[in-house]
């Protein structure tokens, strides 16, 4: 099982509010690099990352999480 985000939504949603990577990771308590990774799909990281995208953006995890066999 994989586990990566629906980056397009996020990134369109960043830019609808004018959000950057550094303002999600201090809002959801990360670094800018974990969400970054997880961003540009290296890897999704620490369980804090999804979270952090979800409170700046105003998603729930299922909004944004792709789970693929």
């Amino acid at each position: 099982m994989k586990i990566k985000l629906d980056t397009k939504k996020i990134y369109l949603a960043m830019a609808e509010k004018g959000t950057t990577v550094t303002e999600i990771a201090k809002a959801g308590g990360v670094s800018q690099q974990a969400v970054s990774n997880a961003l540009n799909g290296n890897r999704v990281g620490r369980v804090k990352v999804v979270p952090a995208i979800c409170k700046a953006l105003d998603f729930s995890a299922k909004d944004i999480v792709i789970i693929e066999d």
